[in-house]
């Protein structure tokens, strides 16, 4: 919150949802009142980031709208410099930016995406490879959401992938490639992985369903799925068969699509490794 209230654009209306928090969250969040709204839901209920994200969107009136979750962070010219590319671009109806993976004392990992990433605007790109790690680097228009829908409750860990699948087929992105958010990674997040690439068939359905992407592309997308799936149970299940099985299913679909991501990951750990 202090790194939203620290920004160097002011016209911001500020809106955070207590989530049927259970802590001391409420009375943290009320101690920065009038400066922000608090909103939850009805009866306190526990409902998710989609539904949290959507009673934002609604109670709001802004043209332009970012999130940003409870543990990350918005360097001080974030939203000045994806409000300019707005101004400045009319067909833009989503801008995203660079940032980094920091821990639990703000210490710096790495970089959210190499310094030679481009957004190429590529049909079908983001549903292939869900570049863009967290929604808390994420501007959009409010007119494009009218055009897709609010995010779907019944996802609850791929709810922001899908949103950037749905909002691509109707819009063009830009990507700022300044560091200009922080996206906290913890012990916490690791349990959460497995179900989110489970969801991810859900995604892959629902997309395909509504947009023709194509037979290739699908199996390239149910590749990296099982190989996520593999990775998962292979290092944190320790469940050596079923991860097997899911790296056969990974290579048999898409054997080069599967040799890639091996071979990305393991720079991606040796550049995480040059920030320690």
């Amino acid at each position: 919150m202090d790194s939203v209230l620290n920004q160097n654009y002011k016209d911001l209306e500020i809106v955070a949802i207590d989530d049927g928090s259970t802590d001391g969250t409420r009375e943290i969040l009320e101690s920065y009142l009038p400066k922000i709204r608090v909103l939850s839901h009805p009866n306190n209920a526990n409902l998710g980031q989609a539904a949290s994200s959507n009673l934002g969107i609604t109670e709001t009136k802004s043209d332009l709208i970012a999130f940003l979750d409870s543990d990350d962070i918005w360097y001080p010219n974030k939203v000045k410099e994806q409000v300019k590319i707005f101004q400045k671009c009319s067909d833009v109806g989503l801008v995203y930016t660079n940032g980094y993976v920091i821990d639990e004392s703000d210490n710096i990992l790495y970089k959210l995406l190499p310094d030679d990433f481009q957004e190429e605007n590529i049909h079908g790109e983001i549903l292939l490879k869900c570049y863009i790690r967290t929604p808390s680097t994420v501007m959009v228009k409010r007119e494009e959401l009218k055009k897709i829908g609010l995010f779907k409750p019944y996802l609850r860990n791929g709810q922001d992938h899908d949103m950037w699948i749905r909002m691509s087929e109707v819009a063009r992105f830009y990507y700022i490639p300044n560091i200009l958010a922080a996206y906290r990674k913890h012990p916490g997040q690791i349990s959460s992985r497995r179900a989110l690439w489970e969801e991810g068939f859900v995604v892959l359905r629902d997309a395909c369903k509504r947009y023709p992407y194509g037979i290739n592309l699908r199996r390239k997308r149910l590749s990296v799925l099982y190989y996520r799936l593999g990775q998962y149970d292979w290092r944190h299940n320790n469940d050596y068969l079923r991860s097997s099985i899911n790296y056969f299913l990974a290579a048999t679909l898409d054997p080069c699509r599967a040799m890639n991501t091996l071979l990305s990951e393991r720079k991606t750990q040796r550049k995480a490794n040059s920030y320690h």
